[in-house]
């Protein structure tokens, strides 16, 4: 009986010993994960308000600015700009930050190399993945060459025709093989750009640690226009396509018979694959028609003297059945241009005084290289289609453009 009561005596003065050892162990648990909470939930907060969307979600959420490296996702730590690696099932704690704001999970990517001290000499690389065509090479490489101006990083690029059409300044060009062999190497990550025409402010905060290969078609003037005297000096025509564009403008003003004074207008009126290929009306590339035309030419015949305009097109029959009715009927002047490459079209219209786009980059670039006003059409793309959701066009027009339809 006495042996009885004891053991029972014994378990009652245990009880609160065990329940005050869980409170403590409680207690340090929220200690040590409540910063590692607050760390987290307050990058993501800062993630959210630049995406414009709302907190408390996943760190992973959609829209947060994401990296997609050969080891994981590298999502953006936008609070200190130094990138943040998160590893699926990583086991975060108290230590699991550094000073610098890294993530100490296993195997990250840079943590490693950026603690051990690098050459002065050495240089991380960035390029750019080249597809499609001109136009679209132009949006890659100058935001292949902002992103490197910003990050501190030596441009290579792989073939491209634009080699053979810009003075190109501080690239290496590299062929196919090099510049593949080069660039598949361990340390190189992807950025890819997202969306077809809609910035992706993660480009801002490359890592430190790897090379970066950009993905995408990086359609925004969002990417580069900070440094647009740079740009513009990197899409120096080459003296032989610069000479011819010159001559094919001074015929045309000549063949008019107008005074030296003319303004000169530029249009690009494009017409041929974009009419032709069912795909394009699916996706939402509506084309300009004539009304678009006579708006904008009366806009620039109104308010300048002595204009000209000067065309460039690949639908020339109806260019010349629609835009001489428009000149007949505001009493102005249109002359064409034929049998130029596209550069030399390309670079006529960027020495024009001001210039009327049609839709594409290439009439994009064409006007964001001409120093007069500009002329947009509104038109495209088409409101609810398949590019209306990959175009956002604050991110595609420059705001001080006109636009019209």
């Amino acid at each position: 009986m006495r042996l009885a009561w004891c053991h029972t005596n014994l378990g009652l003065r245990r009880r609160p010993a065990i329940l005050y050892t869980l409170l403590i162990s409680f207690m340090m648990l929220v200690y040590v994960l409540a910063p590692v909470n607050r760390r987290i939930e307050h990058q993501q907060d800062v993630i959210l308000k630049e995406n414009g969307e709302s907190s408390h979600s996943s760190i992973t959420t959609t829209g947060t600015p994401k990296i997609r490296t050969r080891m994981g996702w590298m999502v953006i730590n936008t609070v200190n700009k130094i990138p943040v690696v998160q590893y699926r099932g990583a086991e975060l704690t108290n230590k699991s930050f550094d000073e610098r704001g890294w993530l100490n999970v296993k195997n990250n990517p840079c943590v490693e190399e950026t603690n051990k001290p690098q050459p002065e000499s050495k240089c991380l690389q960035i390029t750019v993945e080249i597809q499609s065509r001109m136009g679209n090479h132009m949006f890659m490489v100058a935001a292949m060459i902002a992103a490197a101006n910003m990050s501190g990083r030596c441009s290579i690029i792989s073939p491209t025709p634009m080699l053979k059409v810009f003075n190109l300044q501080n690239i290496t060009a590299l062929n196919k093989g090099e510049w593949k062999k080069t660039t598949t190497k361990s340390n190189w990550l992807i950025f890819d750009s997202g969306k077809i025409a809609v910035y992706n402010p993660a480009v801002r905060v490359l890592p430190t640690c790897k090379n970066v290969i950009l993905r995408g078609f990086f359609q925004s003037w969002k990417y580069f226009h900070h440094m647009k005297p740079e740009i513009v000096k990197q899409f120096t025509f080459i003296p032989k396509v610069q000479e011819k564009a010159k001559i094919a403008l001074s015929n045309a003003v000549k063949a008019v018979k107008i005074a030296k004074t003319a303004t000169v207008v530029g249009i690009h009126v494009r017409r041929g694959d974009i009419i032709k290929d069912p795909f394009y009306k699916r996706h939402g590339f509506d084309v300009p028609d004539a009304r678009y035309f006579f708006k904008a030419m009366t806009y620039f015949q109104k308010k300048y003297s002595n204009v000209v305009f000067v065309v460039a097109t690949n639908g020339i029959e109806w260019s010349k059945a629609n835009l001489n009715v428009v000149a007949n009927i505001l009493g102005t002047n249109v002359v064409y241009l034929q049998g130029n490459s596209p550069e030399v079209d390309m670079a006529a219209l960027a020495m024009s005084d001001h210039m009327i786009m049609s839709l594409g980059t290439y009439s994009w670039w064409a006007a964001y290289l001409c120093k007069g006003e500009v002329v947009y059409f509104s038109g495209y793309p088409r409101d609810g289609s398949i590019m209306g959701g990959k175009l956002k066009k604050a991110d595609y027009y420059l705001p001080y453009w006109i636009g019209m339809k």
